[in-house]
């Protein structure tokens, strides 16, 4: 039974939302792989071009966040964490954490306001907004399931789905699921996709498009490198070892 007392009815299920979290998160190789030829070929376009001046604004605007100087991480981590909370993709900000602050601290301060945004969201449909959540939702019996049986993996797995984390935070606050598991699960899986935006983000703007090429590669390798590890975990956990 799920939260709220709808029942989740397998045979309301599609193909896709029955299959296994873990088969559902193997196109995200690709999607990574695209992210990263993509940045490439437009951050090329973007340096042997005129369209080089509108790199040369985004250079302005994290320097804009950077003359906060100390305050900058604040400034980054509250307005990250209410757009995010509002609902906006988490993983434009990423790219614009690195852009301002480079990858390790965008990176830090990025997965901090984002964690916030999304754990407040996760509050206040607890807190009495279960009605709307559940109508946003709507049949996603499957995703409620997966992430009942798995707890902190549930989470983690539906981070790497291809859902909008608006989608992933109300199913979470719907079910009886540990503040911590949410949390875990979520800074955890926000990983995968924020370090690949983050590098690209970096190598954005730095002056030597070699640079920013190689950065983008790294990206891609990473990311290459989390999801390997993160099916590992799955398998493992799938055959009980």
């Amino acid at each position: 039974m799920a939260a709220g007392g709808n029942p989740i009815d397998e045979g309301q299920l599609s193909p896709v939302q029955s299959e296994s979290p873990e088969a559902l998160s193997r196109p995200s190789w690709i999607k990574i792989i695209l992210l990263g030829i993509g940045a490439a070929v437009l951050l090329t376009v973007v340096y042997f071009s005129p369209l080089r001046h509108y790199l040369d604004h985004w250079r302005e605007a994290s320097q804009e966040i950077r003359s906060f100087g100390a305050l900058a991480p604040v400034v980054l981590v509250v307005a990250v964490a209410v757009m995010v909370g509002c609902g906006f993709p988490r993983t434009v900000f990423c790219v614009i954490a690195g852009m301002a602050l480079g990858f390790w601290p965008g990176l830090l301060w990025a997965q901090l306001g984002t964690l916030i945004g999304n754990y407040a969201l996760f509050l206040v449909v607890r807190a009495g907004a279960r009605d709307w959540a559940q109508r946003v939702l709507g049949k996603r019996a499957a995703l409620l399931a997966g992430i009942r049986e798995r707890g902190m993996l549930g989470v983690f797995v539906a981070r790497q789905l291809p859902l909008p984390g608006l989608v992933v935070n109300l199913a979470c606050a719907l079910l009886p699921l540990r503040h911590r598991d949410f949390l875990l699960g979520t800074a955890v899986g926000q990983l995968p996709q924020a370090i690949p935006c983050t590098l690209i983000g970096a190598g954005a703007i730095q002056a030597s498009f070699g640079r920013s090429i190689g950065l983008i590669g790294l990206a891609v390798a990473l990311s290459i490198v989390a999801w390997a590890g993160a099916r590992a975990v799955l398998r493992r956990r799938a055959t009980g070892d």
